[in-house]
């Protein structure tokens, strides 16, 4: 089995030709190749940047929604605690007329602690807020003494807790 090297050199030459005949052909898909991978490319960091602006608009309005929802929650709450204060010292008064002194006590230092958990901020007035909750703080109530004047009291600290109270912001409630 002899091997012929010039049949394998034409087979060689043969294949050359036909590579070097397609070349062109082969350039011109490479270079559509390149052309539409650029485009796509593109197309797609295009895409990617419309998606980033509309993204971040969208973290931008749920920031502004949650810091109005922070402070929505903030003015309730306050308001909540000003009724509770206010409800503590009707307690107050009415404990007062049935002569329990102690829990009268108790519920009128319950109104004290109540206003002094509200935080500042909206349209409250801290330095009235502050004031009544120095005068609540420095009440005791006296066994024997006139107990008329200082159910009186109660009812004018009441009074004055309910002024502080803001309204609520129409359209807020369920």
């Amino acid at each position: 089995m002899k091997f012929d090297l010039s049949e394998a050199t034409g087979a060689v030459q043969t294949m050359i030709n036909g590579f070097v005949e397609r070349l062109p052909y082969i350039a011109v898909a490479l270079v559509l190749a390149a052309i539409s991978y650029g485009v796509g490319l593109s197309q797609g960091r295009a895409q990617l940047a419309a998606q980033k602006t509309e993204s971040d608009g969208q973290m931008q309005r749920l920031q502004t929604q949650v810091d109005s929802g922070k402070q929505e929650l903030a003015a309730a709450q306050n308001r909540t605690r000003l009724i509770q204060a206010r409800a503590s010292l009707y307690r107050t008064a009415l404990d007062l007329e049935r002569r329990n002194f102690g829990t009268a006590n108790t519920h009128l230092q319950e109104s004290a602690a109540m206003l002094g958990e509200v935080q500042g901020g909206g349209n409250l007035d801290m330095a009235r807020l502050s004031a009544l909750k120095e005068n609540l703080a420095k009440t005791d109530i006296n066994v024997a003494t006139d107990l008329e004047g200082q159910r009186k009291q109660m009812l004018d600290f009441a009074r004055q807790v309910e002024a502080l109270t803001p309204q609520p912001v129409a359209g807020a409630a369920g």
